[in-house]
């Protein structure tokens, strides 16, 4: 509300003083995202052209026999094991300007730009947390739940109804739990191994003994040097507010499934992106419009390790 004109002054707000209204545009909140850092997009280039599925053919095993002296020597057969991507996901945006409108605002160049940038982004912001979703589903059932590890089944990850609360204090044991399930499965390949952390958990990092640069053997402190993503334990770690988060009903708490595992492990591929302006039949005005086709999948599933915990 203007400044009141007092009783026999005229009013001029509105009339003879006008809003002015600035050519810059006031961002939305951005925030990070991960699934091109923990996925492997090498597929893009097989779907690109057409098909709506990759089939991909995983190496064989091979059995060992003991060998005695003139003994009849036993054929294998080998099996032939695939795993299917399906380009099963597509996301739009459709909006609609009237072609007086785009005369008419002052600013509309970076109007548009800016709604187009909005658009790419809200996509991401659902691609994130369906990706990092369908990783605990279909995480080897050896790599989940209170008795994780394959050789060892002895790693408690938490399941629905009875989460790892994890603090300052275990922090660094929970993450060490994660490491020792993917080393068993013999899917640790240094250099390839991420954690996807909620950022609720930087609570529990910044408490526990990683801040201290001694007792991790680097110069800096991993925690308090700022560099990111962090590199703990052999793991590219990532914090993301797109971490899939549940209500745990019998806890009553927000339970995260936190993903960890290597970046080969889960394919991914884009098989459209485009971007349209067209013009309307029925009335003056464009349709600005936008077309994602894409898909994902964990090719290999005793590579990831899924941790069912609350902060």
């Amino acid at each position: 509300m203007s400044i009141v004109a007092s009783a026999g002054y005229s009013q001029y707000s509105a009339v003879l003083i006008t809003p002015l209204f600035g050519d810059r545009l006031i961002a939305r909140a951005y925030c990070e995202f991960v699934a091109g850092d923990i996925t492997n997009t090498d597929y893009n280039g097989d779907i690109t052209k057409h098909g709506d599925r990759i089939t991909y053919f995983i190496e064989p095993e091979v059995e060992v026999r003991d060998y005695q002296k003139n003994a009849k020597l036993q054929p294998q057969e080998l099996e032939s094991e695939t795993v299917t991507m399906v380009i099963d996901r597509a996301k739009y945006y459709n909006v609609k300007l009237d072609r007086v409108d785009e005369k008419q605002i002052q600013f509309i160049d970076k109007w548009v730009e800016a709604f187009l940038q909005r658009a790419s982004y809200n996509v991401k912001l659902q691609i994130d947390p369906d990706v990092m979703m369908r990783m605990a589903l279909q995480t080897a059932s050896t790599n989940k739940g209170m008795n994780a590890g394959k050789l060892s089944r002895s790693q408690a990850l938490g399941e629905v109804g009875n989460p790892v609360p994890i603090t300052a204090a275990n922090v660094i044991e929970v993450l060490t739990r994660v490491r020792i399930v993917l080393r068993e499965a013999c899917r640790w390949q240094d250099g390839q191994m991420f954690v996807v952390l909620p950022e609720a958990a930087e609570g529990a990092l910044m408490g526990s003994d990683l801040k201290a640069a001694y007792l991790t053997g680097m110069a800096q402190s991993p925690i308090l040097n700022g560099k990111f993503p962090l590199q703990v334990m052999g793991f590219t770690l990532y914090f993301s507010n797109n971490v899939p988060c549940v209500l745990d009903v019998a806890t009553n708490t927000n339970a995260y499934w936190v993903i960890a595992g290597n970046r080969k492990a889960t394919g991914f591929a884009q098989q459209l992106e485009e971007h349209e302006i067209v013009s309307m039949d029925d009335t003056f005005g464009k349709y600005y419009r936008g077309l994602w086709v894409y898909g994902h999948k964990p090719f290999l599933r005793d590579a990831l390790a899924a941790l069912y915990c609350h902060f």
